[in-house]
C-alpha cells in the first residue's frame, strides 16, 4: 500500500496525490508586496488504509499520518505519525482525499487549528502555518516577483545567470496541465529544461497560471477556459517587459506542449526575436484530437480500420461541440455522445473534466484559435522540435508544416530538428517502440528516464537562439 504525500509542492501532471516526496531548500528571493507565500502542511498520509492499521487505531474516518516532514506546518503544530486528521481550520476531513483542498489553501503564519485522533483520543492542536521554501540556486539569481491581475495577484519567477549578463530573457509557457512552476523537485522536467537554458547563459521567467503556486485571487485551474489562461500569459508577457534589466529586444519564447501554441499567438501580438515550440499542435485543436485518437491508439495494438470507423461516428459529436455550439452535457445525454467525448478528450462526467485534468471549455477555446494566422502576423525566427519518441504531439508532420509555412511567409526564418530517440518530456530513451513497451511498467519507466534527461535538446535550442538573437 503506498502512501500519499501532500508537501502543498507540484503534483506530478494529472495526480492529485503521489507516492513521493522531496525536501527543498530555502531560497533567497525578493520579497512581494501583496503575495503571500503559500504553506507547506508537510505529512504523508494513507490514500487507503491498510486493514491491519485501520483495525489497531479503530479509524472511521479521516486522514492516517504516515510521516511528518521537518520545517513544516504539520511539525510546527506537533501533528505524529498514526495520528488520524478529522479537521483542517474548520473543514471536516472524512476521507483520505479530503485533506487537499484546506492544506493547498495554507499560507505562511496562517493561524491553523488542527482537530485529530490520537490514541483513540480527541485532541486538537493549533499554530501558525509554515511556508513553504523558496527556490535557490548555486549558480544562478532567482527573484520572485508578482504582478495584479483582475483583482488577485499573479506570482512570478525571474531566475538569471549569476555574475553575468544573461544572452536574452526568455519567456517559459508551459503545456496543458495544472501544475505549479515554483521551486521544482532535483527531477522534474520543467525544472531541468528551465535550469539547462540558465547554465547556457539565459534568463528564464516563469508564471502561475490560474490558482497554482502562489497565486492569490485566482479561479480553479481546472476550470479555466484557454482564453482566459491566454489573457494571464498576455498579462505576464507585460510584466516581463517592465522588469529592471530585460533587454526588450532580446525576449524569445519557448513552449512546450500546449505552450507552443500559446507562444506564436503572443508572438503575433509583442513580436519576440524568436519562438522555440517543442512537442506542440499545428493544426485546429479538435483535428488534433482525432489524429491522435488514430495515431496513438495503433502503438497500443488497436487496428486501424475499427480505428477509423470509429472517428467517424466521433466526428459528428465533435463537430456539434467545437463548432456547432452544442453544450456538453446535452452531448452527453446520450450513450453515443457520451462514448465519443469520452473517448476524443477523455471527458469524464462525474468530474466535468477532459484531457490533462482541464475544463471541456479549455479544449473548445483551443479550437478557435489560428495558429498559422498568427505565425503569419509574427515576425520571429521559429525553431519547432519533435522529439523522435513524443507520442502525445503524434508524430513530426505537423512541426514539419509549420516550419514550412513560416519558410514560406520568411525565408529562411525557420527551422525544424528532430531530437533522436526523446520523449515529450525531453528524456532520451531509445526508440517509439521502446517507450511504448515502458508504458506497462509505469513506476520502473519512472526511474528510468530519471537519468535520461536529454541536454542536447538544449545544446541545440539554445545555439539556435543565439544566432536568433545574433540576426
Amino acid at each position: 500500500m503506498g502512501i500519499c504525500w501532500y508537501f502543498a509542492t507540484k503534483k506530478a501532471m494529472l495526480k492529485i496525490a503521489t507516492t513521493a516526496a522531496t525536501l527543498f531548500v530555502a531560497a533567497a528571493f525578493c520579497h512581494a508586496q501583496h503575495i503571500i507565500r503559500k504553506a507547506s502542511l508537510g505529512i504523508g498520509y494513507y490514500p487507503q488504509s491498510p486493514d491491519s492499521l485501520t483495525a489497531r487505531l479503530g479509524y472511521t474516518h479521516g486522514a492516517i499520518v504516515k510521516l511528518v516532514m521537518p520545517n513544516t506546518t504539520a511539525a510546527a503544530t506537533g501533528i505524529l505519525p498514526n495520528d488520524i486528521i478529522t479537521a483542517i481550520k474548520g473543514v471536516s476531513i472524512d476521507k483520505p482525499a479530503d485533506i487537499l483542498l484546506p492544506a493547498k489553501a495554507l499560507r505562511s503564519n496562517d493561524k491553523v487549528t488542527i482537530k485529530l485522533i490520537r490514541g483513540g483520543k480527541e485532541k486538537t492542536l493549533s499554530g501558525n502555518a509554515v511556508a513553504k521554501p523558496m527556490e535557490t540556486s548555486a549558480n544562478a539569481t532567482v527573484a520572485y516577483g508578482e504582478f495584479a491581475y483582475k483583482g488577485g495577484y499573479v506570482r512570478t519567477i525571474y531566475k538569471s545567470p549569476k555574475g553575468a549578463k544573461p544572452k536574452g530573457a526568455i519567456y517559459f509557457l508551459q503545456g496543458l496541465p495544472c501544475y505549479s512552476m515554483d521551486n521544482f523537485s532535483e527531477t522534474d522536467i520543467t525544472g531541468k529544461a528551465i535550469n539547462a537554458m540558465v547554465d547556457r547563459g539565459f534568463a528564464v521567467y516563469r508564471m502561475e497560471k490560474a490558482d497554482m503556486g502562489d497565486n492569490m485571487g485566482m479561479p480553479p485551474c481546472e476550470r479555466m477556459g484557454y482564453n482566459d489562461e491566454l489573457d494571464m500569459y498576455d498579462a505576464g508577457y507585460r510584466n516581463l517587459l517592465g522588469l529592471k534589466g530585460v533587454d526588450t529586444a532580446a525576449i524569445l519564447l519557448f513552449g512546450h506542449s500546449m505552450g507552443g501554441v500559446t507562444a506564436p499567438l503572443l508572438a503575433a501580438r509583442y513580436q519576440p526575436k524568436a519562438i522555440v515550440v517543442y512537442g506542440t499542435v499545428f493544426k485546429p485543436w479538435m483535428d488534433y484530437l482525432l489524429d491522435a485518437y488514430v495515431i496513438q491508439s495503433q502503438y497500443y495494438g488497436d487496428d486501424l480500420a475499427d480505428l477509423r470507423q470509429r472517428v467517424e461516428q466521433m466526428k459528428p459529436y465533435a463537430y456539434d461541440y467545437f463548432y456547432g455550439g452544442k453544450n456538453i452535457d446535452t452531448l452527453c445525454a446520450t450513450e453515443a455522445g457520451r462514448n465519443a467525448m469520452s473517448e476524443l478528450m477523455s471527458y469524464d462526467t462525474k468530474t466535468g473534466l477532459a484531457a490533462s485534468g482541464r475544463s471541456p471549455l479549455c479544449h473548445k477555446e483551443l479550437n478557435e484559435h489560428n495558429v498559422a494566422l498568427a505565425l503569419k502576423n509574427s515576425r520571429a525566427a521559429v525553431l519547432a522540435i519533435y522529439g523522435e519518441c513524443d507520442i502525445a504531439a503524434n508524430n513530426a508532420t505537423d512541426h514539419q508544416a509549420l516550419i514550412n509555412y513560416v519558410n514560406l511567409l520568411r525565408p529562411g526564418k525557420g527551422t525544424f530538428w528532430q531530437a533522436p530517440g526523446t520523449t515529450h518530456t525531453f528524456e532520451e530513451i531509445g526508440t517509439m517502440e521502446q517507450y511504448i513497451k515502458w508504458q506497462a511498467d509505469v513506476a520502473g519507466y519512472s526511474k528510468y528516464a530519471a537519468t535520461k534527461f536529454n541536454t542536447k535538446v538544449f545544446d541545440y535550442a539554445c545555439q539556435w537562439m543565439e544566432r536568433a538573437l545574433a540576426q
